[in-house]
């Protein structure tokens, strides 16, 4: 067991924690959820920095794989890829502040009308192209389908597509068809000859879902190779390839006596001696403390358990004592024959893998693309 916090011969790790991020696991997720989308048009949601992968290289990527457009959730999202190169088609999902009508006009962003009076907002900027949006049961944003007729009529010709949001396709048929049921009537009520997209499927409508393709769907947490029911499933059943890992490295270790307990509140006590690892990662850079006392890591192709508390800096891991100071820890990722998913991170913290992943902190988890 070395305790020599730079060993000779190993390498310095690329900070205290990383993210590692296959943009070829993008493009092949982009490919199939095309393949099951039969010839509907693609639009790649990369908002919230693309779930926490790192939105303009994740935009790139799965543009290059045959994604048509790209969706956003505020115009500043949006500008801030029109200033890393992306040319292509961005809608702005959520309604806008009255001064980002004028930032979306600027980097040539569609919108969404979620009511009369952003429809009449949008109306006073020509150049601006709009997305009416038709709430059909998540009751969250969108127009009621009584004061659709309304909104098409003060759009005019500034009107591109429309489109709902299912609130569970993930996990409830019979909602999904109640809502697809009732959109599926509001466009029979009224006109949309000539607009350019119709769509209502994100991750788990686009998988499971037929109904709500229509020409375009909207892919997000599948996009990134991560399983739309949030906490459970294996992405690779859906034929996706989970896209981040996360790691972090073995900064120290040492021995515990038996009754010797570990980080804050000393939670954890050894019942037998036990080797402990201390790894600089913990709740600032995004990995929860929620996980305290029962998350695991992969050292040296093995499950560690999480001892005791996540800090703000660290969490401590036991091991073996053949474990080095600098050796490589897997929180999300595989190493050897073992994996750990987000959404098995996520049973752990009791949340959903969306939030494990957009919960990382990229001023201290830096990003590496393959």
């Amino acid at each position: 067991m070395s305790t020599d916090p730079t060993p000779e011969g190993r390498p310095y790790p690329p900070g205290r924690a990383w993210a590692e991020v296959d943009l070829g696991a993008v493009r092949h997720n982009v490919h199939a959820i095309k393949r099951r989308a039969l010839g509907s048009r693609l639009m790649a949601v990369v908002k919230a920095d693309a779930y926490g992968h790192g939105a303009p290289p994740v935009a790139r990527a799965a543009l290059a794989a045959g994604a048509d457009t790209l969706a956003v959730a505020s115009a500043k999202e949006g500008a801030e890829l029109r200033s890393a190169g992306l040319d292509a088609p961005i809608l702005v999902f959520t309604d806008l502040l009255p001064d980002a009508f004028a930032l979306a006009e600027r980097a040539r962003l569609a919108v969404t009308a979620h009511s009369a009076e952003s429809a009449r907002r949008i109306a006073a900027r020509p150049g601006l192209r709009a997305h009416l949006k038709v709430n059909t049961g998540m009751n969250r944003w969108g127009v009621a389908p009584e004061e659709v007729g309304e909104v098409r009529k003060i759009l005019g010709e500034q009107l591109v597509g429309v489109y709902t949001h299912l609130a569970s396709a993930d996990s409830d048929a019979d909602a999904t068809r109640r809502q697809l049921d009732l959109f599926d009537r509001m466009l029979a009520a009224h006109d949309f000859g000539g607009v350019e997209a119709v769509h209502a499927a994100n991750s788990a409508g686009a998988l499971w879902h037929p109904r709500s393709r229509h020409d375009l769907v909207r892919p997000g947490v599948a996009l990134y190779g991560l399983y739309p029911k949030g906490d459970e499933g294996d992405p690779s059943e859906e034929g996706l390839r989970p896209a981040l890992s996360l790691k972090s490295y073995v900064a120290s270790v040492r021995r515990l006596h038996s009754g010797e307990g570990v980080s804050y509140g000393l939670t954890f006590r050894a019942k037998e001696p036990t080797f402990a690892a201390t790894v600089p990662i913990g709740y600032a850079e995004g990995y929860r403390r929620a996980l305290s006392n029962r998350a695991e890591a992969l050292i040296q192709g093995e499950r560690r358990p999480l001892l005791g508390r996540v800090t703000m800096d660290a969490c401590v891991f036991g091991v073996t004592g053949e474990v080095e100071i600098g050796d490589e820890v897997v929180l999300i990722g595989e190493q050897g024959s073992e994996k750990i998913r987000a959404e098995e991170v996520a049973r752990w913290a009791g949340t959903i893998n969306y939030e494990v992943t957009t919960g990382l902190n990229a001023r201290r988890v830096e990003r590496s693309y393959t």
